[in-house]
């Protein structure tokens, strides 16, 4: 009998030793991610913007959240982890899930056309979904990018279906359906769908339905002459000159990103989104999963999330780019890992979305890319116009070197790559800060010649044959 009890006793002891010994490990794995994120953020601030907020969380659990930097340069305020910031393109988020929960009221479908709600909306040959809108696939041109002859004067105060009104009549990019193509007229004309189905104004609705029954004390939508002390002061960059930011009226934004928020009420927004609060388990399922495009291959966006890999683990993911500030969220649903950066300045490049990709890289407790510096030597050879052909279409891009710098340009305008710097991580590869796409160098033994291979968040893109 007391042997038996002496085998129990042991075992409990043994379980108690590795819980306790999990904890110490993790512990331990905490305050390296604490201490490496203070740095890479330290480091790379200065170059993006004056101040930041960062919020890391890991099973719902906050594992790290600290101000940067300054939240007005000319008082010299520092930033806090309370400011509010416009989250710009993030709020889509919110406009897609106002339109879920419609949907799963019954009041509108995925496969309505666009016309039952904006029946004087061209129909262009083509029916437009609410699908086509939420998954981006509408063809329809981005109104931000339009010139128009209006004044500014009274463009900054059109009505929701003004701004419709300037853009309806643009041809199509493409059949709807069958690429995707970010637009911020679709989110627009879905904040007006909501308004004409909920008999609500946009910010109401949001309010009643999202922002309070997601229990959120801080997101707003934007009301300039609303006083609130912890707005951060807007920046932006351009040539590395940093200069006041003029910010975007909000009725240009509306539906697209007219919110400001926290890093804890982003959080929050999260977690009401996985708890159920808002739309049903399988409807945030459908919302998170890759479009279907007409010919069967998956989109790199959901209903309102972008659906990419990093380093091959899964995210689901959003920036928001407006006038003056910078919002990204970064979330890895194999780690339960949710990352979000905010920061009080827009800038051109990239640098603030690679930032949070090597945070959450330190997150999942993996190294980060450092950045190799290579002579004109190692350099040159790498230089030359590469080709591909996909289909008929001949695509080019020529990279050409500057100091010790590559460079990168796409001679294809379709292709939408300007000449971008190219970052060593390695002697033959390359990333770029714009966007999620890697170049890797490779000689052919026999002749000498190099070949470009590209590869995208999916993966391989294309193998480049130098001219």
């Amino acid at each position: 009998m007391k042997k038996i009890i002496l085998m129990k006793f042991t075992v409990f002891l043994l379980f108690t030793t590795l819980c306790f010994s999990d904890s110490i490990f993790a512990q331990i794995q905490r305050r390296q991610f604490i201490k490496s994120a203070d740095s890479l953020i330290s480091l790379r601030l200065p170059d993006i913007a004056p101040g930041a907020v960062v919020l890391v969380a890991e099973k719902d659990k906050v594992i790290y959240k600290k101000a940067f930097g300054q939240s007005d340069i000319k008082s010299g305020k520092a930033m806090k982890t309370t400011d509010i910031f416009r989250i710009g393109s993030v709020g889509k988020q919110f406009t897609a899930v106002a339109i879920l929960q419609l949907i799963e009221q019954g009041k509108l479908g995925l496969n309505d056309s666009i016309q039952r709600f904006v029946p004087d909306y061209p129909w262009k040959g083509h029916t437009i979904t609410i699908a086509h809108l939420l998954s981006q696939t509408s063809g329809i041109r981005n109104y931000l990018e339009l010139e128009t002859d209006a004044k500014p004067e009274d463009i900054n105060h059109y009505s929701p279906k003004q701004v419709i009104d300037v853009f309806k009549k643009e041809p199509l990019l493409f059949v709807p359906g069958t690429t995707f193509q970010y637009s911020n007229s679709n989110y627009f004309l879905l904040g007006y769908m909501i308004e004409k189905v909920s008999g609500l104004p946009y910010k109401d609705y949001l309010l009643e339905q999202l922002i309070t029954k997601a229990g959120l004390k801080s997101t707003f939508y934007i009301d300039p002459e609303r006083p609130d002390s912890r707005r951060p002061t807007p920046y932006s960059r351009f040539n590395g000159k940093l200069e006041d930011a003029e910010l975007q009226p909000v009725n240009l934004t509306y539906g697209a990103g007219a919110l400001e928020s926290t890093a804890d009420d982003l959080l929050n927004w999260h977690q009401a989104l996985y708890s159920g609060k808002l739309i049903k388990p399988e409807t945030l399922k459908l919302a998170v999963t890759a479009y279907k495009l007409a010919d069967g291959s998956d989109s790199e966006y959901g209903l309102g999330w972008f659906i990419k890999k990093l380093d091959g683990a899964p995210t689901l993911e959003h920036s928001g780019s407006t006038d003056g500030y910078q919002t990204d969220i970064v979330y890895l649903p194999t780690q339960d890992i949710y990352v979000v950066t905010l920061f009080n300045c827009y800038e051109s490049d990239m640098d603030w979305q690679v930032l949070t990709n090597d945070l959450s890289r330190l997150a999942m407790g993996k190294s980060i890319t450092a950045v190799v510096q290579l002579t004109v030597e190692q350099l040159k050879p790498f230089t030359g116009t590469y080709e591909v052909f996909a289909g008929t279409v001949n695509h080019q891009i020529r990279i050409t070197l500057e100091g010790i710098t590559l460079f990168a340009e796409a001679l294809n305008p379709n292709d939408r790559l300007p000449k971008v710097a190219l970052y060593a991580e390695k002697e033959n590869k390359f990333y770029m800060k714009e966007a999620p796409l890697r170049f890797e160098f490779v000689k052919d033994e026999a002749t000498g010649i190099y070949k470009l291979v590209t590869y995208n968040n999916r993966g391989k893109d294309a193998e480049w044959k130098k001219l």
